[in-house]
């Protein structure tokens, strides 16, 4: 089957992958905007208050 157009992807097939750009950015701006509240990193603020394990160290040089 021959072309029969000089374009590389039809106007359905660009308006697709414009929806699917838009979803992606949008989904990945939701996320790191959200992301803070539904699980706090490890290392914030907030876990300074939870208190030591017992039977657990923190790591330390052996010199």
């Amino acid at each position: 089957m021959q072309r029969t157009t000089d374009r590389l992807f039809t106007p359905a097939e660009r308006r697709l992958a414009l929806i699917a750009a838009v979803v992606v950015v949008a989904f990945t701006v939701l996320t790191l905007l959200t992301g803070g509240l539904v699980a706090p990193s490890a290392g914030g603020q907030m876990s300074r208050g939870v208190s030591d394990l017992p039977g657990v160290t923190d790591a330390r040089p052996l010199s």
